[in-house]
């Protein structure tokens, strides 16, 4: 048994990779379940309440001895999964346990949400050694086989053949982390003096197998170690593409944030600058009726008050209303009824006042009830005429520039979690 903790930031990268086609999922806590998408999104709204880790990905892949293969029933597989979470401090958070079928190793993949259900951080820090005196425990408690380690072996006491066996592992393993093709780890191997020869099938370019050469001695890449066979290569190439494609994704999400980030802060400060430039021109009258200071910040800062005693246009018939501003803090707006409270609007249920808002013409970044009320979303909502009798609707601001706009938009619509909780 073996097993390696890893921290990550993308729960996206992550679980598309464990949940493969033909992986299984044997588990899952905390989580909806019913497909890739669902777990990555319930993921995501969980690792949201603290968006200032930098890694919320918990990966744990943990393989086992072939020899112990007929033990491995996914019942099994899953009780030894918990023990070692368990063992490790890793409790009271959403998981996934996914079981892989693609090696002679029975092993499976453990993701879990270092954003825990409190909102507190799993720390898996220096838990190298921890790690390996768990696996070690439940090797004993268990009976599991002690897989041989060629780390061990004393390289200066070999002869050959197997000194060159071993000089060829260890240039093999060195190389690899960094080959994607069978040609990157034939160029990588020709710095130690390692030849390889590829075997095709009869009459195609299908590579079957490969052997090692060093000193005119070869080996087979099966007898040098089962996972240097050439089928067991091809895999670590996959995976090396796949690692690199995640790096380049993540390279690019991480640009997109700052890009995000910049635009965010840009219009903190053209709005700040515009409320303290609106804040310092006090003593507004709205319908005869003159504002308090404090009734004038409440405005600005964008929530609403209940002014009463208005004079209509008549100028004789006296009303009270509730009132607030639009986006741009230069108009005031009236409704009897409480701003905040929500209307079914077209296919949204959204707030009053940003219905006003829509029907007098304005862009209005509206909040809506998102899957059934349990969370809100934040779509751009604006008619193109005031007599329309629909609105139209953009995720990402219509008043940008294309390619701000571009650059703004999410590949989801943005949601923020009303009544947080665990379902699975």
């Amino acid at each position: 048994m073996i097993a390696k903790n890893i921290k990550g930031k993308s729960f996206k990268g992550c679980v598309s990779y464990v949940m493969h086609e033909g992986a299984t999922l044997l588990e899952a806590e905390g989580v909806w379940a019913a497909k890739k998408e669902d777990i990555i999104r319930s993921f995501a709204m969980q690792r949201s309440g603290r968006r200032e880790v930098k890694q919320p990905v918990g990966h744990i892949p943990i393989a086992f001895s072939p020899e112990d293969k007929h033990r491995m029933t996914d019942d099994f597989m899953v009780q030894l999964a918990k023990e070692y979470m368990q063992k490790m401090g890793i409790g009271n958070t959403q998981y996934i346990i996914v079981r892989h079928h693609n090696t002679e190793n029975p092993h499976l993949h453990i993701v879990y949400n270092r954003i825990n259900n409190d909102l507190k951080l799993i720390s898996v820090n220096h838990d190298y050694k921890r790690n390996i005196k768990v696996c070690k425990k439940l090797k004993d408690k268990h009976k599991l086989t002690y897989g041989k380690d060629k780390e061990k072996v004393k390289r200066e006491k070999l002869k050959n053949p197997d000194k060159i066996k071993y000089f060829i592992h260890d240039a093999i393993k060195t190389v690899l982390p960094s080959c994607k093709n069978p040609a990157d780890l034939r160029f990588a191997l020709e710095k130690s003096g390692v030849e390889i020869d590829y075997k095709f099938k009869r009459g195609s370019n299908e590579i079957q197998g490969v052997s090692f050469k060093y000193e005119n001695i070869a080996f087979k890449g099966s007898e040098i170690d089962r996972k240097y066979s050439f089928g067991n290569l091809k895999k670590e190439f996959q995976k090396n593409l796949l690692e690199e494609n995640r790096r380049t994704e993540d390279a690019y999400l991480r640009q997109q944030a700052e890009q995000k980030a910049k635009l965010e802060a840009d219009e903190r400060a053209r709005k700040e600058a515009e409320t303290n430039s609106q804040t310092a021109k006090r003593n507004l009258v709205v319908k005869g009726v003159k504002l308090s200071d404090e009734q004038e910040k409440t405005l600005m800062d964008g929530d609403y008050i209940f002014l009463k005693n208005m004079t209509a246009k008549d100028g004789k018939t006296q009303f009270s209303a509730y009132a607030f501003l639009n986006d741009e803090k230069k108009r005031v707006l009236l409704t009897y009824d409480n701003p905040d409270e929500f209307v079914k609007y077209g296919k949204y249920e959204m707030r009053i006042r940003d219905k006003i808002l829509i029907e007098n013409g304005y862009i209005t970044k509206a909040k809506v009830k998102w899957f059934g009320g349990v969370n809100y979303a934040y779509p751009y909502l604006w008619k193109a005429n005031k007599s329309d009798t629909d609105y139209q609707e953009s995720w990402s601001d219509p008043r940008l520039p294309k390619t701000q706009k571009e650059e703004q938009k999410p590949k989801q619509p943005i949601v923020q979690q009303k009544n947080r909780g665990r379902k699975r």
